[in-house]
């Protein structure tokens, strides 16, 4: 993208009447700033790559500032901000303000002085560049477009903080549902399990749950279930019960246990139990 190639800061010469106004923005390479009465309007920024650490010199409140990330710094608030330890730190920002300014910020709840993880800063970045292309210019209603980008701007912030947090509540949920999932066959591995039916009873088809499950544990429902039988197998055929009954105290049909059996161990239940119980084969 060409915005991100070059570093520049502009300023908004004609502030005009408008319920949203650009101060100045810029994307540039940070070094360390301090500023013992704050900034005179509303900072965004967005980051673009490094990191770095913001404080506010009046109580001390700190945060960081890395990828993915964008932070609201309000006006009038000292404050410092500097690069992590041999880092360079590039981001962009732009000093809004405007009679609408923090009517906006509180209706879309956007956080102030705390980092605000973004899916994606593909279309911020974009509005950066239109917003510099604007400053540029001399459109006659430049105060009007300036205006409606800002708001566009915000939006977009706020859009993107909702889908990570979308995303992470997604993934979060995801999370719970597999461990529901591996704890139901470990309660239920002695009865005849229809995985399709687990999978729907937990609002999933069994190939997403599925593919949920061998992300978290490496294997398939099915594969862990047999792992669990197989496991549980090994202690009943140390007790004086028969092949039949050991297939029924798993869930499983005989027959399919004891190929499934000799596929995992290399011989039958019978065999097995012949080697460790010589007495009771």
């Amino acid at each position: 993208m060409a915005l991100q190639k070059r570093e520049f800061i502009v300023h908004d010469a004609s502030l005009g009447s408008m319920p949203l106004r650009l101060y100045n923005m810029g994307l540039i390479q940070q070094k360390k700033i301090i500023r013992l009465d704050g900034f005179p309007v509303l900072h965004l920024f967005v980051n673009q790559s490094g990191g770095g650490q913001f404080q506010t010199l009046h109580d001390g409140k700190s945060w960081t500032l890395a990828d993915q990330e964008a932070c609201f710094l309000p006006a009038r608030v000292p404050h410092t901000y500097f690069p992590f330890p041999d880092t360079v730190w590039k981001h962009g920002f732009v000093t809004i303000t405007g009679p609408a300014i923090d009517d906006m910020l509180e209706m879309m709840r956007l956080p102030i002085m705390e980092p605000i993880p973004l899916a994606s800063t593909d279309t911020i970045w974009s509005l950066f560049e239109s917003l510099f292309q604007l400053v540029r210019g001399t459109s006659p209603d430049k105060d009007w477009k300036m205006s409606a980008l800002l708001y566009e701007l915000l939006l977009e912030v706020l859009k993107q903080s909702d889908s990570r947090l979308e995303s992470s509540a997604v993934a979060k949920n995801s999370a719970s549902t597999v461990k529901t999932a591996a704890k139901l066959l470990r309660e239920h591995y002695a009865e005849p399990i229809l995985l399709a039916e687990y999978a729907a009873g937990l609002g999933y088809t069994v190939q997403h749950l599925n593919r949920l499950f061998k992300q978290a544990y490496g294997v398939t429902m099915h594969q862990y279930l047999e792992t669990i039988r197989f496991e549980k197998s090994l202690q009943l055929l140390m007790l004086d019960m028969s092949v039949q009954d050991i297939a029924s105290a798993l869930g499983m049909e005989a027959n399919y246990f004891i190929r499934a059996f000799k596929r995992v161990h290399g011989m039958t239940p019978g065999q097995y139990k012949a080697l460790h119980l010589p007495e009771r084969a």
